[in-house]
């Protein structure tokens, strides 16, 4: 016989969540939960489109989207601008990827823009009565930075970019991290096929550290009363230090080199979709993103960013350190999404301490989804 433990989806959802029962099943599998999500979270928040080093001089761009929307970033001879990178003719994407360009001209049929998204030119537009190029500009979004990252928001009367996160700046100085030395290593795409917020709540508790992270858990203490979670708001933070056994070499597990400057790990998630983590070693952080790709996919990536200095062989052995634990966490979250597909038992219960930034998180998309998905 089946037992279900389902409390009802009513307003009380909030209050479930606070005795730490999980969201529904559905909420991870409802398509239309999903487009929701997209348009009440992803469209309202700020999303992390790339690092100012790749924005230093006049010309430079990068891609990206916010709530699937096409944005571009670039620097004009003004300073930083963001539009929706989508032209005004057919909506055909402008610019791809990342690199420099005196003009931002659309492949589709070449009409062409300057760096201030203004339209400069049209094939064909001299036969064309009453069309004005001055009217057909690229939309302009917002822009602003956390420390040497930019980041895009489609909403003019948002709060600012530092009022959300700018805290998480002084957290990471306290690591050994100078943040405006770091330069950029590398850049990986991934896939996985669990959802957006499956994959997340597995970020956010180390309860399944020892379980089933055995390089990670040999590397840093992930014992409860040394492993801290916090709640800054509108980011979660969780540290842990270095074992001493790792120092010294001394592991049944071969690990990347874990002396050096950085002593502590710093594992940071910024609403609603943004990761920055710091591992202990040679100064060295890297941001993912992490985006629905339908209800049970995610789709993101990965940049990595070490301190001048840095040899192949440490950036080689610690992404391979990253790679291996993103593995193990894939197949994790791939079987809860199954499990969620199963849609029986309907919900699940999480422990309110070790799991106390997951119910945050999940509070977090309720309040923006609302309680009648």
């Amino acid at each position: 016989m089946i037992t279900r433990t389902q409390p009802v989806e009513t307003p009380g959802l909030i209050a479930d969540l606070d005795r730490g029962f999980s969201l529904p099943a559905r909420w991870y599998t409802d398509p239309s939960i999903t487009e929701r999500e997209i348009a009440r979270i992803f469209r309202r928040s700020w999303n992390y489109i790339g690092p100012l080093s790749q924005l230093a001089s006049v010309g430079d761009y990068v891609t990206g989207y916010a709530g699937g929307v096409p944005v571009v970033a670039v620097r004009n001879e003004h300073g930083l601008a963001a539009f929706v990178n989508v032209c005004r003719h057919r909506r055909h994407e402008v610019m791809k990827g990342r690199g420099n360009t005196k003009m931002m001209q659309c492949g589709y049929h070449a009409w062409t823009y300057d760096l201030a998204g203004s339209l400069r030119r049209v094939p064909r537009a001299q036969s064309e009565p009453n069309l004005c190029l001055k009217d057909f500009p690229l939309l302009q979004i917002r822009i602003e930075t956390l420390g040497p990252f930019a980041f895009v928001h489609l909403d003019d009367n948002a709060p600012s970019l530092m009022s959300l996160y700018g805290p998480l700046l002084d957290i990471i100085a306290a690591s050994g991290i100078d943040l405006d030395a770091l330069v950029p290593h590398s850049r990986d795409e991934w896939r996985s096929q669990a959802n957006w917020k499956t994959m997340l709540e597995n970020y956010l508790e180390c309860y399944h550290c020892a379980v089933a992270h055995p390089g990670f858990s040999a590397a840093i203490d992930v014992r409860p009363d040394t492993y801290k979670l916090a709640s800054h708001g509108w980011f979660f933070s969780q540290t842990g230090p270095v074992r001493p056994q790792a120092l010294a070499g001394d592991t049944k597990v071969a690990l990347y080199n874990v002396a050096g400057v950085v002593a502590q790990s710093q594992y940071h998630f910024l609403w609603p979709n943004v990761t920055i983590n710091i591992n202990p070693g040679f100064p060295n952080l890297s941001v993912d993103v992490w985006t629905p790709d339908g209800p049970n996919a995610t789709k993101g990536f990965s940049e990595q960013f070490f301190a001048p200095g840095v040899s192949e062989e440490f950036a080689s052995s610690l992404i391979a350190f990253n790679k291996q634990v993103a593995r193990e966490d894939d197949e994790l979250t791939d079987s809860v999404q199954r499990g969620l597909l199963g849609g029986i038992p309907d919900r699940g219960r999480f422990l309110t301490a070790s799991e106390q930034l997951v119910g945050r998180f999940q509070r977090m998309v309720v309040d923006a989804v609302g309680v009648d998905a």
